[in-house]
C-alpha cells in the first residue's frame, strides 16, 4: 500500500503521523518492530505487587496513599502513579438513607402504586416542615475564608461559633406540581416537636387556602411523608372533612426524600438565606428574611423539580433507592 493511504488508516486510531512513518521506515530496513529494553530507572514495584496495590485500594473504605506507602514500603508518589495508571481515583462518600431490608422490599412497590394509581391524571401537592437556625455554621458554602495572615483575622471570621442549643425556627411550606408555593407558617419553636394538634391550625389551614386559591378546580394528591403528625387519627380525619385526596400511609415509601422536590426547595432556600455567610442578630430578623427569600424563589424552578417526580419514581422501581442519588 501507499504510505499515504497507510497512515490515513492508523491516524484514525489518534496515532501520531511521525509514529507511523518511524515503523514504516523501521520495517523497511529490516527493524523489528518490538519494545526493546530501556534505560532508565526500574520500577519500584513489580507487576504483582501493583495488582497487589490496587487490589488493596480498589473499593475500599479508610484507605489512604500514605498507609498504602507503608504498608508497601515505597513513597506517596509512586502509590500515586501505580493508582492512576489503573484510573484509579480517590471519590468522596456521599450522604444516603439507611435502609433496612424489609424497606428495601418496600420501597419499589410503593413507587410503583404512587405512580400507576395515586398520580394518574392529578397534580402533586406535597409539604414539608424544616427548622432554620439563626447562625450558618451548617451551610457548607460558608464554612472557609481567604486572608494573607491568619493570625491578623478576627475571631468571628476565623472560628465557626455554634451553640450547644441553639434556638430554632420552625418553618412549614407546600408546593404544587404546577410551581405554586404556599404561604409558609414560620413559628418559633424551642425543643418542640410539632405534634398533630399543631400541624392541623398553623399547616394544614394554609393548606386548605392554598389549594381553594390555586387549585379548585384541579384534581390533585397530598403526598406528605410519614411523620407521626401527618398520619395521626385527627388529622386523616381532616383530609377526609375537607376532601383533600392523599396518599394512604401503607402506599407511602418509607425514608426517601432524595425522591421529594421538597428537599432541593429547602436546600434553595437554605443557600439564598445565608448567603454570604448571613446570621440573624434575633428571632424576628430570621423569620422576616425566610418570608422574604421564600417570595424571591422563581416558580418555574419548583415546576421543573415537581415534574421530575413521576420519572424518579420509575427509576426507583426499576433500580432502586439509591439509584437516583
Amino acid at each position: 500500500m501507499p504510505k499515504r493511504d497507510i497512515v490515513d488508516i492508523y491516524r484514525e486510531q489518534n496515532i501520531s503521523k511521525s509514529t507511523i512513518y518511524r515503523t514504516i521506515k523501521e520495517c523497511e530496513e529490516g527493524i523489528p518492530c518490538v519494545n526493546l529494553p530501556k534505560s532508565g530507572r526500574p520500577r519500584v514495584l513489580n507487576q504483582l505487587r501493583q495488582g497487589r496495590l490496587i487490589q488493596a485500594a480498589k473499593h475500599k473504605i479508610g484507605i489512604s496513599q500514605r498507609k498504602l506507602a507503608r504498608r508497601f514500603n515505597v513513597g506517596k508518589t509512586t502509590v500515586f502513579r501505580t493508582l492512576s495508571s489503573d484510573n484509579i481515583v480517590f471519590r468522596k462518600r456521599r450522604k444516603a438513607p439507611k435502609y433496612t431490608e424489609a424497606q428495601l422490599e418496600r420501597i419499589p412497590r410503593c413507587c410503583r402504586t404512587l405512580r400507576r394509581v395515586h398520580f394518574v391524571n392529578k397534580l402533586i401537592v406535597m409539604d414539608d416542615e424544616k427548622y432554620f437556625t439563626l447562625s450558618n455554621s451548617e451551610m457548607k458554602g460558608n464554612d472557609g475564608f481567604y486572608t494573607d495572615n491568619y493570625q491578623n483575622v478576627p475571631d468571628d471570621v476565623r472560628f465557626k461559633n455554634k451553640k450547644k442549643f441553639e434556638d430554632k425556627i420552625l418553618v412549614w411550606c407546600a408546593i404544587s406540581e404546577a410551581g405554586f408555593i404556599s404561604q409558609p407558617y414560620i413559628g418559633v419553636v424551642r425543643g418542640e416537636a410539632l405534634n398533630a394538634e399543631r400541624y392541623i391550625q398553623r399547616c394544614l389551614s394554609k393548606l386548605r387556602r392554598f389549594l381553594n386559591t390555586h387549585h379548585a378546580d384541579d384534581e390533585i394528591m397530598f403526598w406528605p411523608d410519614l411523620a407521626t403528625c401527618h398520619y395521626s387519627r385527627i388529622t386523616r380525619d381532616w383530609y377526609e372533612a375537607n376532601n383533600i385526596n392523599f396518599v394512604p400511609k401503607v402506599d407511602n415509601p418509607p425514608n426517601l426524600p432524595q425522591a421529594r422536590p421538597i428537599e432541593e426547595f429547602w436546600a434553595i432556600l437554605s443557600r439564598k438565606i445565608y448567603n454570604n455567610g448571613w446570621e440573624a442578630q434575633n428571632e424576628e430578623q430570621l423569620r422576616r428574611r425566610i418570608s422574604r427569600k421564600i417570595r424571591e424563589i422563581d416558580a418555574v424552578v419548583v415546576q421543573r423539580m415537581m415534574q421530575r417526580v413521576r420519572g424518579k419514581l420509575r427509576q426507583i422501581e426499576n433500580n432502586g433507592p439509591l439509584s437516583i442519588i
